[in-house]
């Protein structure tokens, strides 16, 4: 059975120091490695970083292995194959990976009409402008380790220019919730809706989403018998789990209750199989200027960190496994006063 060729294993993966001092030389002659009459003192930095410094598989994977939309033999061709067995040493990638990433990265350099000069290809500018417009279709993931890759090349050849922090492949954001004067004037726009459903379908998103942390795809599929009312206020249960209702939209959803007939979703008639911006096609054709149904979630997780509801009481109200997003919620949570904290904190205060 034929084993994967590494290009080395044992080198730790932040060192580049064998590298850094003659790195202004071997960037300055890539693509001239594999010709005869350098200078001597090219010649000898060559010989301890470059072709001579891989193992004999990986030498010949690295010079005998074709690259798919290159001329063999080409300048292009050999300032891929030396840019890789240069920094080969200094990384634990497969040699085809890095061959193959290298290349693609390179030919798409070219194609953008850049220099085959080290300073501009293997730049973190460009290896950070090509990590995210390139290669679109390619999951975040993927396309963070083939800029990993492309990154170990330019530590080795460009040292000087890291630390760099590139742009994140994965923009994460959370919306922020509504202030209470904005969910004053949302309790007007339900009030405003022109038929009966429409007033309906608004009231339903305001009490369910703000008021039981209600997905937005999880309003359509919500009927009379998931609402429990007893003594002690209103029980809603949706996929799943069961979330009491915050007391302040308890009216609203008897009221909404009363006027949809049973037997029938709350939402009404669904004719669609996606319900996933349901939510959003409703508020996009309401009357007034109408809230969005992600945010009314946030509002009410925000209220339950900031009463300090136990966490795993939230997550499993809200249904979350994983805390993912949650923390980032935290921003829109204010500190309690220094004297009331450090109450909670000391265990004077148990909630």
């Amino acid at each position: 059975m034929q084993t994967a060729t590494y290009l080395s294993r044992t080198t730790k993966f932040n060192d580049t120091t064998a590298a850094k001092a003659h790195s202004t030389i071997l960037a300055t002659h890539l693509g001239e490695f594999s010709n005869a009459g350098l200078p001597k003192k090219v010649a000898r930095i060559v010989a301890k970083h470059s072709y001579a410094a891989l193992t004999p598989e990986t030498r010949e994977l690295v010079t005998d292995r074709s690259i798919v939309g290159v001329e063999p033999g080409s300048v292009m061709d050999a300032f891929i194959r030396d840019s890789v067995t240069v920094a080969a040493p200094h990384t634990t990638y497969a040699a085809k990976l890095l061959l193959t990433q290298a290349a693609q990265y390179v030919q798409w350099c070219v194609g953008q009409g850049w220099p085959l000069q080290a300073d501009v290809i293997w730049s973190v500018r460009g290896i950070d402008l090509y990590s995210t417009t390139a290669n679109r279709d390619n999951t975040e993931g993927t396309r963070r380790n083939y800029r990993s890759m492309l990154l170990r090349i330019s530590e080795v050849l460009l040292p000087e220019e890291h630390p760099e922090r590139p742009t994140p492949l994965t923009q994460k954001d959370v919306t922020a919730p509504y202030t209470p004067s904005e969910m004053d004037d949302f309790r007007d726009w339900a009030g405003a809706q022109l038929t009966e459903l429409a007033q309906c379908r608004a009231i339903l998103m305001l009490t369910l989403c703000t008021g039981a942390g209600v997905r937005p795809g999880e309003l359509p599929f919500l009927r009379h018998e998931d609402i429990a009312i007893d003594e002690n206020g209103i029980l809603v249960t949706v996929a799943g789990r069961t979330v009491p209702l915050l007391a302040e939209w308890e009216e609203w959803l008897v009221n909404v209750l009363s006027r949809r007939p049973k037997g029938e979703l709350l939402w009404g008639k669904v004719n669609i199989r996606n319900t996933s911006r349901l939510a959003s096609t409703f508020t996009e054709r309401s009357f007034g200027k109408p809230p969005r149904a992600d945010r009314l979630r946030h509002t009410w997780l925000v209220g339950h960190l900031a009463a300090a509801v136990p966490m795993k009481e939230l997550m499993r109200a809200a249904g979350i496994e994983k805390i993912q997003h949650l923390h980032m919620l935290l921003e829109f949570v204010d500190l309690r006063p220094a004297v009331e904290g450090r109450a909670l904190l000391r265990g004077e205060v148990r909630r």
